[in-house]
């Protein structure tokens, strides 16, 4: 299977608030530096719309890098044959579900996908996850995701609507071979975590989203602390170590289940 679909099917358009930041930065580098205005924009763009963007980057939620990522590691999991279905906790309006079902099916595989949301925005945030979103953001509905996935031809997954506490505890496979970790605050990934991770087979890919290591990448978006927090913490005393990847502007990390 070709990954050319993942530059093709998705709307890599860049907002218009970002040709304010790339004009300034335009202007200052003849004097040698970067107007990094990209976040103030972001803010007052907010305040005065209500609306939020990502100004600097390709897509809205996630980026080509990051895509090009989750391709190669759901394609490893299914060219190897690990055991179980694959999950998305926290997927929103199920763009990230779609790539990851072309890829299921390209490999004629008969696993399924299990997305697991509220679809009623964010819960409350702890200090621990800063102040890049406020409780109910990120709302959205089952509608929109399985207009998504009939937008590309596709049938849609198995959809476990409610809160990760409740729909993990009880809906996930028994056995899983690839998990997408989305859930942007610390509760929510310590949650996700808790109960996915005994269900992971040997050689199974954990992929967890805004993971950023700021000793590794300084520039990184570390927008969303928590994330790292309550991936360290829960893997403190488990055997597998968690891999900080590149994915360009947003950040990335995974780790594969333990074979011993």
């Amino acid at each position: 299977m070709d990954n050319f679909f993942i530059t093709r099917d998705f709307d890599w358009q860049i907002r218009r608030s970002s040709n304010i930041d790339r004009f300034l930065n335009l202007l200052t580098r003849r004097f040698g530096f970067n107007a990094n205005t990209a976040d103030m924009i972001d803010r007052s763009i907010y305040k005065f719309t209500g609306l939020k963007f990502s100004p600097t980057r390709s897509g809205i939620s996630t980026n080509v890098e990051q895509r090009m990522n989750m391709y190669h590691l759901v394609s490893q999991a299914l060219a190897y044959d690990i055991d179980g279905d694959l999950v998305e906790v926290g997927c929103n309006e199920g763009q990230s579900s779609v790539l990851i079902t072309k890829v299921i099916n390209s490999f004629n595989s008969g696993k399924k996908l299990h997305v697991y949301d509220s679809f009623e925005g964010l819960p409350s945030a702890r200090s621990e996850d800063g102040n890049a979103y406020k409780e109910g953001d990120l709302a959205t509905s089952q509608d929109v995701l399985i207009r998504n996935f009939a937008a590309h031809g596709l049938e849609p997954p198995v959809i476990h609507k409610g809160w990760f506490e409740d729909t993990l505890s009880q809906d996930l496979p028994d056995r899983i071979c690839f998990a997408y970790l989305d859930g942007d605050l610390y509760d929510s990934i310590l949650v996700s975590l808790k109960y996915v991770y005994p269900r992971l087979s040997r050689g199974a890919v954990c992929l967890i989203d805004d993971y950023c290591d700021p000793s590794i990448n300084p520039d990184g978006w570390n927008h969303l602390p928590g994330v790292k927090r309550a991936c360290d913490e829960f893997m403190a005393d488990k055997p597998e170590k968690i891999c900080y990847i590149y994915s360009g502007s947003f950040t990335h990390a995974y780790f594969r289940k333990s074979l011993n």
